[in-house]
């Protein structure tokens, strides 16, 4: 029998420390491979929930576009935006993303709901400009309500609305004159007193340069922005630039020469409101699907609207669908994944993949795996790459 008191051997506590650092080992890298799975998918989920807060408030804005936009302004003097790239990253300065050049200011005869830089910004991506009353990031802008004839004195409607506006709260607004011209298309005539601004302070009593003079005229109330500037508007809508830009605010764990998706709103005065909505942007293109003939079916699909054919009014009656297709990385790097490419010359589609021999394009853009090498480096398939669509139908042009 063995004696109790002789203890483990030296052979047997070294194969015991072997055995447990084996299953250390084993144990330490399943752990290693949990965390770091743990962590891409919590950063894959930031990624969508961003994406979806971000690309909802897009959405938004696509189907508010137009919505209190005047018809005709042909007395109306004003300004838009300025001068000025706002776009950084791009080596060439991006100069035809420049806000002046997207202005709808008189002599045109109306401003345009939906103006499209086609590659104009960061990495070739798309420029978009929304114009409305409702484009504004505040509740004024909203709001609305109508004025009626009356012997008595102008009767203010409301809405019945939510958003109802009220008179009395000194709100900046604009007055637009609803009517049909020769028995057909109804006219949107934004009201600007001869020698004054268009914009009215909605309180009462109004002045009579801006109520219903006559029976049967119809005048709507758009709330543009709260009064707390001091100064007449600057233009009678709201707008708003998305596009894509590389600064200082880009995070780490984004791949090279991506970006931010920025939502900018042009503030009455001049000065611009940044408002970053997608982390890991690479792309941005727009495709606008168009009724040319009026038989009430798409028949041409355009990335950008002829800014010389296609006028406000044919843009009104024209456009039946726009889409917004973005590509963006979704988590972080991950050296043991490789992105699937099928092929080569088409690695990622970000638009409508219809391939139209008659055009010879693609609806937007085709990245080729060497585009993707030259634009993000050799580690862009350690990436996972996600094209959102933003599906719209304009309702309010």
């Amino acid at each position: 029998m063995k004696d109790q008191a002789d203890g483990y051997t030296v052979v047997e506590l070294i194969v015991a420390t072997l055995i447990f650092s084996v299953v250390m080992s084993i144990i330490s890298a399943s752990f290693s491979r949990i965390v770091r799975s743990s962590s891409q998918l919590v950063k894959a989920a930031e990624t969508d929930i961003g994406g979806l807060i971000g690309l909802e408030l897009l959405r938004c804005d696509l189907e508010l576009a137009g919505f209190g936009l005047p018809w005709s302004v042909p007395d109306a003097s004003y300004s838009e935006a300025g001068h000025g790239v706002l776009i950084k990253g791009c080596q060439d300065g991006c100069p035809a993303a420049d806000p002046y050049l997207f202005n709808d200011i008189p002599p045109v005869e109306a401003p345009r709901a939906y103006r499209v830089g086609n590659n104009a910004g960061y990495n070739g991506s798309d420029y978009l400009v929304l114009k409305g009353s409702a484009i504004g990031m505040n509740s004024v802008s909203r709001s609305w309500s109508y004025l009626n004839y009356s012997s008595g004195g102008v009767v203010v409607k409301p809405s019945r609305g939510e958003g109802e506006l009220k008179p009395g709260s000194g709100d900046r607004v604009i007055v637009v004159k609803s009517g049909v011209t020769a028995g057909s298309a109804t006219k949107e005539l934004l009201v600007e007193p001869s020698g004054k601004s268009f914009t009215l302070k909605f309180n009462e009593p109004l002045p009579k340069e801006f109520v219903p003079r006559d029976r049967g005229d119809s005048y709507l109330v758009y709330g543009v922005a709260p009064d707390d500037s001091g100064h007449p508007l600057s233009f009678p809508f709201n707008r708003a630039d998305y596009y894509i830009s590389r600064g200082e605010s880009v995070s780490s764990v984004c791949a090279p020469h991506t970006g931010v998706l920025y939502k900018t709103t042009l503030n009455h005065g001049g000065a611009h409101t940044y408002y970053p909505i997608l982390d890991c942007a690479a792309d941005l293109q727009v495709v606008q699907y168009l009724d040319t003939n009026g038989d009430g079916k798409v028949d041409y699909k355009t990335e950008v609207l002829d800014e010389v054919v296609l006028s406000a009014a044919a843009q009104r009656e024209q456009l039946r669908e726009i889409r917004i297709y973005i590509l963006a990385q979704q988590g972080k790097i991950d050296r043991s994944y490789s992105y699937p490419v099928a092929d080569q010359e088409r690695a990622i589609v970000v638009g409508d993949a219809t391939w139209e021999p008659s055009l010879g394009v693609t609806f937007g853009r085709v990245w080729s795996a060497a585009d993707l090498l030259a634009a993000f480096g050799k580690e862009w398939r350690n990436y996972r790459w996600k094209v959102y669509t933003v599906v719209v139908q304009p309702k309010n042009l």
